[in-house]
């Protein structure tokens, strides 16, 4: 790896004139030392996707004007490797790396990715780039950031989406000082992109001069048509790592037990607040290298994007190989197709010969002596289709004695010699032993499932580090998403999770929480400073997932069914079971699944609406005879008040009657906090009885 301190640009030393010049020189050597290569990629993607691919090169002259048909052999292969890909992509995992980053926070960042890669085309970028590596050997895919909603000033947002990379073999171009297989140790890439002139001018205005950074070989002149010197420019996206040493301050924050870092620029503005806070205690002030990405975009003769800096400190371009070793100090590297090609060039040249000598020898021709076509008899044997019989002259001696009659024999058509026979024999063998065949030819049909899976393992040995560098790739660019995620989730803000089973989700970055152990506010769902390590996760899609679970339970239940001990576990199980299940018109009995999950505990509520739901019914519910109790007590003071109101002028004689009202709301009262409802009920009967007796004598009164 370069110096630790590499690349500090001087723009008073280093004029834009010399720097564009340098970054071209950059682009040469780089591409030039990897010509070879790039040419055999090149050669390797016509050859399975290009009609007439298997017949360029050196076999273009041999077998000119002649027939050229292709017997493909090998697509089945590559086809078969992409079709298991598709069944079990793999994926980002990211786990804690240290003792401050928590499960939770893993958790966190792994919600996050799935919804930015999901949403940001990663499945399209990434898919993009396997089937190049898998095909020639090497692919790429970029990772930028991109606003939420570009039509918005005041929306700062951003999220991380992926870019597919078409023919990195051939656009992309790595400083060749690197040697990691994921080139973590490279200083800088170039990518170039081609624009027609018209888009050239609509992308970066009138004022540039459209020509081209770098003019990669192709082989396009094997196209009826190519013409991309007169049509097309290379415009060249550069990425840089800049990396400088710069002196941190170090506390100790006696409060949270946490320790602050703080640049010498912030360091040196609050100098004065720190040192008279007597709740952080000075450590250390030591050196540390810190390193972020520089872009750029030239042309050939401009920069249509000067240098700037860029989210996270990783090169955003992700190299995916297929094999790849290191010959003679240089790098090569090869997909499926490669070790395959000759072998189908001799099929195909073998085939071709059978093909022409069965179209123009499909018969034997007879021979005769000349004087046996005589008489326009010649003329029936031109054309002899659909006739009842044929003429040919005899042949006879001086003494016309007959010597011979009909052919004097025949010219019979070209045979399969015995090499070309052992020869194409030999190839379908090669290439059966060396893909394996299609499963129907390599696999008993009667074999247990144990014996198809030793086979399938056995025959997938052949891709296994195919399968191993593709991994090695997503890991490292779980790895820049990382550093990228970190420098652009930095607000407070909502953002969109995924689960690993699919399902979406919210969560509030930074959010202020009161912290539990010391009563202080703090940042939660906070990435920042956060260490995580990314691993890749292989396994099958969501919906095969899905459909082998709920196999799987249908199988479990069967056993339980069988344990009178496993009736317990039925409940749970068909919960599962309707969880994964897929169908048309399951969501409203899927909706009330998931509330009974969160009854039962098996799921966590993820969201609003099961927060809700869960705070619902940990409200404590009303005694229903409390209520009834509560009813007919206030249906007794009501009845009490009104013979109040009734008689507040009656003269003395009816002031106990008053009294007594009173008292019947007061002991009413009384009851029902004492007595239970059964109790209650009989003694309002009375009561009210008593107070309709009363209520009757007051109306007998005469005012």
């Amino acid at each position: 790896m370069a110096d630790e301190t590499n690349r500090e640009r001087d723009s008073g030393t280093e004029t834009m004139d010399a720097r564009l010049d340098d970054y071209k020189g950059n682009i040469g050597n780089d591409a030039d030392i990897m010509a070879d290569q790039r040419d055999k990629a090149n050669e390797d993607l016509r050859f399975v996707n290009v009609t007439g691919g298997m017949w360029e090169g050196f076999l273009e002259e041999v077998f000119a004007e002649r027939a050229k048909m292709e017997f493909d052999l090998v697509s089945n292969f590559l086809y078969r490797f992409i079709g298991e890909w598709n069944l079990n992509r793999q994926g980002v995992e990211y786990r804690p790396d240290d003792d401050i980053t928590t499960d939770k926070d893993a958790e966190l960042l792994n919600g996050i990715y799935r919804a930015d890669f999901r949403d940001g085309s990663g499945k399209m970028a990434l898919d993009n780039a396997v089937y190049e590596a898998a095909t020639c050997g090497y692919g790429a895919f970029k990772m930028a950031t991109n606003f939420e909603d570009e039509g918005d000033p005041e929306n700062e947002r951003q999220r991380v989406e992926w870019r597919p990379i078409n023919n990195a073999f051939n656009t992309v171009f790595w400083d060749q000082a690197a040697k990691r297989i994921d080139k973590k140790d490279a200083r800088w890439v170039t990518v170039l992109t081609e624009f027609t002139h018209d888009s050239f001018k609509e992308a970066f205005g009138e004022g540039f001069d459209p020509t081209s950074a770098y003019e990669p070989e192709s082989r396009r002149e094997w196209n009826w048509m190519s013409g991309r010197a007169l049509s097309s420019v290379m415009v060249a996206t550069r990425y840089e790592i800049i990396r400088k040493k710069e002196s941190v301050f170090i506390y100790n924050n006696l409060v949270t037990g946490e320790v602050e870092y703080w640049s010498k620029k912030d360091h040196d503005f609050i100098e004065s607040e720190l040192k008279s806070d007597e709740s952080r205690e000075f450590v250390r002030k030591r050196k540390i290298v810190v390193q972020h990405v520089e872009k750029s975009v030239f042309s050939g003769s401009d920069f249509l994007e000067p240098p700037k800096r860029i989210s996270g400190k990783w090169l955003p371009i992700i190299p995916v190989y297929g094999y790849r070793a290191f010959v003679d100090g240089a790098e090569w590297y090869s997909g499926l197709v490669r070790k395959l090609k000759d072998a189908a060039r001799l099929f195909n040249m073998h085939m071709n010969q059978v093909a022409e000598n069965s179209a123009s020898n499909g018969q034997g021709v007879p021979i005769f002596d000349p004087d046996q076509m005589v008489d326009g008899i010649a003329n029936t044997w031109v054309n002899k289709t659909n006739k009842p019989y044929m003429l040919a002259k005899s042949l006879r001696d001086g003494d016309d004695n007959l010597v011979h009659h009909g052919p004097t024999g025949y010219l019979n058509p070209g045979q399969i010699d015995g090499n070309t026979a052992t020869s194409i024999q030999a190839v379908l063998e090669f290439i059966r032993e060396t893909t394996g065949g299609v499963p129907q030819d390599t696999m008993d049909p009667n074999a247990s499932g144990k014996a198809i899976r030793a086979i399938t393992k056995r025959m997938n040995l052949n891709t296994q580090p195919v399968q191993d560098n593709i991994s090695t790739a997503i890991e490292w660019s779980g790895q820049v998403y990382q550093s990228m995620a970190s420098d652009i989730y930095n607000r407070e803000q909502m953002v969109r999770t995924l689960g690993i089973d699919g399902t979406d989700g919210q969560e509030h970055l930074l959010k202020m929480v009161m912290d539990e152990k010391t009563g202080l506010f703090k940042e939660s769902n906070n990435l920042r400073g956060k260490k995580f390590r990314a691993y890749s996760d292989v396994g099958p899609q969501y919906d095969s997932m899905r459909e082998e679970t709920v196999e799987n339970l249908k199988g479990i239940g069967d056993l339980l069914a069988s344990n009178p001990s496993g009736q317990q576990y039925f409940p749970a199980l068909l919960a599962v079971m309707l969880e994964n299940m897929e169908g048309v018109g399951l969501q409203p009995l899927k909706d009330m699944n998931r509330k009974n999950m969160l009854l039962m505990g098996l799921k966590k509520p993820d969201t609003d609406e099961d927060k809700e739901f869960m705070a619902q019914q940990s409200e404590p519910k009303p005694d229903p005879q409390a209520e009834l109790a509560a009813s007919l007590g206030k249906q007794a003071e009501a009845e009490a008040l009104k013979f109040q109101s009734q008689a507040r002028n009656l003269d003395s004689g009816s002031v106990k009657n008053v009294a007594d009202a009173q008292k019947i709301a007061a002991e009413t009262a009384k009851i029902q906090s004492e007595t239970k409802i059964s109790e209650v009920k009989t003694l309002l009967d009375f009561r009210k009885a008593a107070f309709e007796q009363s209520q009757s004598q007051a109306e007998a009164l005469p005012f």
